[in-house]
């Protein structure tokens, strides 16, 4: 029938090999010599060898940081060494952080009251022009990686760093919430602090996206970093960087078996059975997983070689934290019982980001928020990281896994019995950590023909279990319980929605289940 053959449609190599994409086209002469032997010797694609040179040498210049004394210095120091970091990874593209810089100060320097939405709207479009601009989602996917992700990194500072500004001259402080009180711009940052800020080198290129006020903090030595300060930075930059290779050795390792190219857009991959398919799209997920934790990771060792990671002392133990700058919890995300539990885990500084500028935002005063602000939220994650239909097709499907996600565990709690739960959570886990890299077929493919068409080779069948724990959840909800265990439940389902959009809230525990 025609639906079959739309669904069974084959994904040929041609699309899969970006030959439309020379990889040596942006590059100058000079960065393609340094490129091109290692290219070569290793496999890896141009633009991503240029790319994780750049990641490398974050590290050193965060470490520069603990011999400069002067705030001021600081400051200069961190946008000239962040400048020549873009030149170097990304060439004559870096004037667009310029042109974001700019616009998103003069936003904050002419009309305070409105600054954060202007900022929001125009930071906004221009990175949508720029990921259609720049086609990034295909040449992203083909390994040559351009200055639209540092781009995605300074529209949430911008935004931010406006929308807390506009926050402290129209919210009186007794009207504000904490995040709010903490993240509060009080007065009109100066030039050359904002510069410094803006690029900063430690996470410019794969983020996360540090608050100003953060930012501010720890150049002036206040909040967690005044008083006691921070404390020796080595041994747990060390640690950092050494768990980040195994995420880098075990991405390396599984892309020499599983590819894009002989997994969805083989030629024989619809000649394979059903289950071999969730095998080999489940073992691809996993290892391109590990080239993002590796980032992320080593990026948290450069901000703890700086100093800004370092998040203050723990108040039962005394010991150090570092989490000021963490992006992502590897273990957490892997070993995630639910899909509720994989934000909390996942890109947290961006995820933080949402929920307290988009998620918060869209919720209306004294109302509850819902599975319409997870949606608008979600769309807006999906905007961000670019127009191709896979990554919306990521985020919207996601957001229906959350809410299916969430509706099944309230009916378990509600009807299961406790001492027969892990006849559930072994198969709602097997659902979470293979729907994950189901789902993530769709952000590795980008194009809507070839995340339909790999998703439909499955029967969508992740898909259609979600759409049955949602129905089913939302149809059996459990009966209305005594006032104490309502108000406990109320207290669960907050936390439960904090995580849907990494809030700071803690993840569900075992007890609580």
């Amino acid at each position: 029938r025609q639906p079959r053959r739309v669904i069974l449609v084959r994904l040929t190599p041609r699309q899969a090999t970006m030959g439309d994409f020379d990889p040596y086209a942006s590059m100058a002469e000079w960065q393609r010599g340094a490129v091109e032997p290692f290219a070569q010797m290793s496999g890896i694609p141009p633009g991503t060898v240029l790319f994780t040179f750049a990641l490398w040498a974050s590290l050193p210049l965060g470490a520069v940081f603990q011999l400069i004394p002067w705030p001021t210095l600081k400051n200069v120091y961190s946008f000239v060494s962040g400048v020549l970091l873009s030149l170097f990874a990304f060439g004559s593209s870096t004037y667009t952080c310029a042109v974001l810089g700019i616009f998103s100060y003069a936003a904050m320097v002419i009309d305070r009251k409105r600054c954060g939405y202007v900022v929001f709207a125009g930071s906004f479009a221009y990175l949508i022009y720029f990921h259609a601009f720049s086609a990034s989602g295909e040449a992203w996917k083909a390994g040559n990686i351009d200055i639209t992700g540092l781009l995605m990194v300074l529209t949430l500072k911008v935004t931010a760093c406006a929308l807390n500004y506009q926050d402290s001259g129209t919210i009186a402080e007794s009207e504000r919430n904490n995040f709010q009180r903490r993240r509060a711009v009080e007065t009109l940052p100066g030039v050359i602090e904002y510069a410094g800020w803006l690029m900063f080198p430690c996470t410019l290129v794969v983020g996360p996206a540090i608050e100003f006020r953060d930012y501010h903090d720890w150049l002036h030595k206040k909040g967690v970093w005044g008083g006691k300060g921070c404390p020796s930075v080595w041994g747990r930059c060390a640690l950092l960087v050494a768990y980040s290779q195994v995420f880098a050795a075990v991405h390396m390792i599984v892309m020499q078996y599983y590819t894009l190219g002989n997994t969805y857009l083989g030629a024989d991959w619809n000649d394979k059975s059903v289950l071999r398919k969730f095998w080999e799209l489940h073992i691809l997920g996993q290892g391109s997983r590990g080239k993002y934790f590796f980032c992320w990771v080593w990026a948290e060792a450069a901000c703890v070689a700086a100093g800004i990671g370092f998040s203050g002392y723990d108040s039962e133990s005394g010991a150090p934290t570092w989490s000021g700058c963490t992006n992502v919890r590897p273990m957490g995300v892997e070993k995630a019982a639910t899909f509720v539990e994989i934000p909390h885990h996942w890109n947290v500084q961006t995820g933080t980001w949402l929920r307290h500028y988009v998620y918060d935002r869209t919720t209306p005063r004294g109302k509850k928020p819902g599975f319409k602000q997870i949606l608008i939220t979600q769309v807006v994650s999906g905007v961000w990281h670019g127009l191709y239909a896979g990554y919306w097709l990521f985020f919207v499907s996601s957001a229906v896994f959350l809410q299916g996600s969430k509706s099944m565990f309230r009916w378990q709690r509600a009807h299961w019995p406790k001492r027969w739960n892990f006849v559930l959570d072994f198969p709602h886990w097997l659902l979470t950590t293979v729907g994950l890299n189901y789902l993530c077929g769709a952000f590795m493919l980008v194009t809507y023909e070839q995340c339909m068409a790999a998703w439909g080779s499955v029967y969508f069948i992740p898909h259609w279990i979600v759409l049955f724990m949602l129905v089913f959840g939302e149809t059996f909800k459990g009966k209305r319980k005594p006032r104490a265990t309502a108000t406990a439940e109320v207290k669960t389902t907050v936390a439960v929605e904090r995580v849907a959009t990494n809030g700071d809230a803690p993840v569900e525990s075992k007890k609580e289940q």
